[in-house]
């Protein structure tokens, strides 16, 4: 079963729900559960092969929770409406089912921010046991393909408290109810970044995304001692084996962090605050960029893809600013 929980998201239903049913694995159904939308969300849905199911504004817990009730496959995934998946995606993700043990797979993601027309691939990590996952050693964390059967042995669903992170919030409680969790290490998932998605969130008090979080931190206190552990190994061992194997790629991150920093801080004073915003978000995908190209420098394939990502955005950030910086003069 795929379920699509969507919110105003007309606009973005149609790429869903196509790369639903583009999926080659033939036994599935797709349902659409409407949380109270006023757009044109139902005219959209009505013209695929979907159920449709709508209700009052809920949150996407209890459109996700709906979506499980009225499905009938022994494996779900809950794909937001703003995203897509690849026709591989079900046949797949489902290959480690036949372990009975596994509650829930994951794959990596292209994630497509569209402000500026560019994509990046984030991928899980191969060591994902429960104690990587409560130290925040979370990977990439996209639509999971679901056991029934594991969900159903919670007692209850995705938290209706939660307005975001309820899928990482519910694979917590998998693991810890005992159920595996395995990874398909290719990137069968499409996350769209747009000014509404959950990765576009202010880290501030006012966004509901920090509350979440806090609430998850608070839901799982037994996390801490694994979080400590992990930021110690990532500044001592994690750290040195990096310098140890790939002297590089760290150092190369670094002084492209710090060339980064420098573009900012030598424009941002003087320009408007929108075009601030737009370099901040160039810089800040950067960022992650840069990260990921340390994270995975032991794998060729990733690690050349992370260069050239680098350095597309290195090209795009001197001429954001260049473009900026002519507009004063």
């Amino acid at each position: 079963s795929i379920i699509i929980p969507t919110y105003n998201y007309g606009h973005y239903l149609a790429e869903a729900i196509e790369s639903a049913l583009a999926q080659n694995y033939q036994n599935i159904e797709v349902i659409v559960v409407d949380d109270g939308s006023t757009d044109n969300t139902r005219d959209v849905a009505s013209k695929y092969d979907v159920q449709y199911v709508f209700q009052e504004n809920k949150g996407v817990s209890v459109a996700k929770n709906n979506g499980v009730k009225i499905s009938k496959g022994d494996f779900f995934v809950c794909l937001d409406a703003d995203d897509k998946i690849h026709p591989n995606f079900v046949s797949k993700m489902i290959r480690p089912m036949k372990d009975p043990k596994v509650g829930f797979v994951r794959c990596g993601s292209v994630v497509y921010n569209e402000s500026y027309d560019f994509g990046n691939i984030w991928m899980p990590r191969k060591i994902f046991s429960k104690y990587c996952l409560f130290a925040g050693w979370w990977g990439a964390l996209g639509p999971v393909l679901i056991r029934r059967k594991a969900f159903d042995s919670l007692g209850s669903g995705f938290d209706p408290n939660l307005r975001r992170f309820e899928d990482l919030d519910l694979c917590f409680r998998l693991l810890a109810k005992g159920w595996k969790t395995e990874a398909i290490f290719e990137p069968l998932h499409f996350y769209r970044i747009h000014p509404f998605s959950t990765m576009n969130f202010k880290h501030d008090g006012t966004d509901p995304g920090k509350r979440d979080i806090q609430v998850i931190n608070g839901k799982y206190w037994f996390r801490q001692p694994y979080r400590r552990l992990y930021d110690v190994y990532k500044m001592t061992l994690g750290k040195a084996v990096m310098l140890a194997l790939h002297p590089y790629n760290y150092f190369y991150g670094v002084g492209r962090k710090i060339k980064f920093k420098n573009y900012i801080k030598n424009v941002a004073k003087s320009l408007q605050h929108q075009k601030v915003e737009k370099l901040l978000t160039l810089y800040r995908e950067a960022l992650l960029t840069i990260d990921m190209l340390i994270e995975w420098s032991y794998n060729k394939d990733l690690r050349d893809y992370y260069i050239k990502k680098l350095t597309e955005l290195e090209s795009r950030l001197q001429n954001e600013i260049k473009t900026a910086t002519m507009h004063l003069n």
